[in-house]
Formats: structure tokens, sequence, C-alpha cells
């Protein structure tokens, strides 16, 4: 009732404008609501607390992650942890990034040995220096890890984009922490190897520390990951791509130039690949998606196991593991990520 003197007050004519873009405001948030995947919404009004943890610096895949995490507001990023050592490298390059997406308040821990702060990607670092990153960079990222889960009101998803050691690590020294925190992680090959092989192969992050995925799995948490079957498909290219070449946006402007950084330091990549008609594998970007949404995936729940060769197997006696194992709409996902990366609708 308190509004009805303001009514009053106006014109015929501004009343039916005033009621028009009421209407429109409610047609918009109706359709924002429609466009949102089962579950977003709830999501969306309480951000999940997320700590991403990533080898970036070595593959670019991890840069494009980050990036991509950062233009969704419902993820709410406490903490960046790097893995596989040259922390200050990595601990410079997240960092830099970091501050770019306006996020130079978010902490950054690194682990392993520090290393001399140069990598795949400098040329893109440049001369960013750790020192004053207002977030603060460690390299104490077991501890940072275990301090987060700790403190945080909310269960924490740990995002892991990389070898597990460092995670592993911290899980035998406070098993505890799992009670407070789920794992999503970019991890294996179940059915499918790389590029779309018809044969599962061992996989690079797993390689790395068999041991240590056998941890994260036996720890008392929900254990969801993406393997080689569904990210190792993550290619854009065609107009996906010509999209983000084609952007003015920082971010994918960011994604671009530490591509064009990183190709010629990567001797795995063919001699004439061209950044402008396709990305790398974007690994770690499903990762990254599927934190909030899965519905452009086929998700099971399959009983694992992690053989001393870095194979991950399907086994009646292993852990119960939600498996992103194949893909619904994979363009529909690819024009997901393009529009966070450029800032469109999608």
């Amino acid at each position: 009732m308190a509004c009805l003197p303001f009514l009053f007050a106006l014109s015929f004519a501004e009343m039916e404008a005033l009621m028009t873009l009421t209407r429109r405001n409610l047609i918009a948030m109706t359709l924002a609501a429609a466009a949102l995947p089962a579950g977003a919404m709830a999501k969306a009004r309480t951000p999940i607390p997320v700590i991403l943890y990533t080898d970036i610096g070595g593959d670019v895949d991890d840069t494009w992650a980050l990036l991509t995490l950062l233009r969704h507001p419902q993820l709410d990023l406490k903490l960046v942890v790097t893995e596989t050592g040259n922390a200050l490298y990595r601990c410079r390059l997240t960092a830099k990034l970091l501050a770019l997406a306006g996020r130079d308040d978010v902490p950054v821990a690194g682990t392993g040995d520090k290393g001399d702060g140069t990598g795949p990607q400098s040329a893109w670092v440049g001369d960013f220096s750790a020192d004053t990153y207002r977030g603060g960079v460690s390299f104490d990222g077991v501890t940072a890890m275990i301090d987060a889960v700790h403190s945080s009101p909310e269960p924490v998803t740990i995002i892991a984009l990389g070898p597990v050691t460092a995670l592993a690590d911290a899980l035998r020294r406070t098993p505890a922490m799992a009670k407070n925190a789920r794992f999503l992680g970019m991890e294996g090959s179940v059915r499918i190897g790389y590029g779309g092989a018809p044969k599962p192969e061992v996989e690079y992050n797993v390689k790395t520390d068999p041991a240590a995925l056998a941890t994260v799995f036996a720890a008392g948490w929900t254990c969801t990951i993406t393997p080689l079957d569904t990210c190792g498909l993550m290619v854009l290219d065609g107009a996906d791509m010509q999209a983000i070449v084609a952007s003015s946006d920082p971010f994918a402007r960011a994604c671009i130039a530490n591509s064009q950084a990183w190709l010629p330091n990567a001797p795995w990549m063919p001699k004439d690949f061209d950044l402008t008609k396709k990305s790398s594998t974007l690994f770690d970007v499903v990762a990254v998606m599927m934190a909030l949404d899965e519905s452009d995936l086929v998700m099971e729940t399959l009983r694992l196991s992690v053989r001393p060769d870095g194979m991950t197997v399907i086994d009646p006696a292993g852990r119960k593991v939600r498996v992103a194992t194949a893909w619904k709409n994979l363009p529909r996902f690819k024009s997901k990520v393009v529009a966070a990366l450029t800032a469109k609708p999608a």
C-alpha cells in the first residue's frame, strides 16, 4: 500500500511504460531460470566453495580452465594450489591470471620444488612478481588445502586438474578433511583413450602417481571424474574457435596469448598446428564445468581401481566413482565454454 501515492502521481503513459518494463523483467527472469540446468538455481543462490588444484603451466588447458571457472560466480574460488613442482613459475602464472580477472583476493599456494620461476608460458607471464600479488603466494599447498577445507562452513569442491600427489599427502596427514569436501577430477581413461582411441590408455595425471589417486579414491568423500572418454574429446574448432579468436574479451585474449606462448614449448604438438583454427585439447575445462552442470554428459557410477601402471579399470572390488563416460551434447557444451570466455550468451 505504501506505493500507491507514487503510482497515483504518474501519468497513464508513465504507468503503462512502468508496467511494460516490469513485464519484460519478469519474462527475462523466467527465460534465464529456464535456461539453467536442473538444480542450478539453488546452486546459483548458494555459491559453491571451490579449491582449484592444478598443474597449470605445463599444458595450456589449465589456463583455459581457470579462466572458465572465473566466469562462473556460482563457483566461489577460495584457493588455487599448484602441483608437480616448479612452484614459483606456476604460482606466478596463476597469480597473473587471477589479477587479470580482478580476483587477486584469492590466495595461491605451490607444492613441490620452487624452481626458477620459468616455464612454457613464461613469455606471457613476463616480469610479473609473486611478491606483489595481493592475495598472497605461499609454498605449502598441503597445509593451505587442509586449512581451507577445515575453515569452510560449507563443503568444499576440490577440482583436480593434474596428478594428485599433494592432495593425497593432505589426506594422509588429515583424513578428516574428506568429511567437508568432495573430489572432482580430470583423471584416467575407462573405455576410450586419447583423441577418441577405441581402447583405454594410461592417462598422464594418473600415471604420474597412481598410488596418490588410489588414496584419493579411498577417502570418505564423493569422487567424480571426467576421464579421457569425455575430456579427451574437448577441442574447440570451426565457429567456436573463431569466436574465441575474434573476441576482444580479456579472458579470450589471454587464452589465445597463453596458447601462442606455450605452443613452441610443447614438443608433443604437431609442428604445423594452427591456433587460429582450433584449440589444443581442453581436458581440464570439462572438470571445471562439471562442478556446476553435468547436463551435457552421460554419468555412470562405476567401481574403479587404480593399477600400479596407472590404468583406471572397472573392478567389482573397486571404489564407487561417478564417471562422465560419454557425451550427450558436446556441441552445446562447447557453446557454453565459448560464451563464458567471450562474455556472450550461449
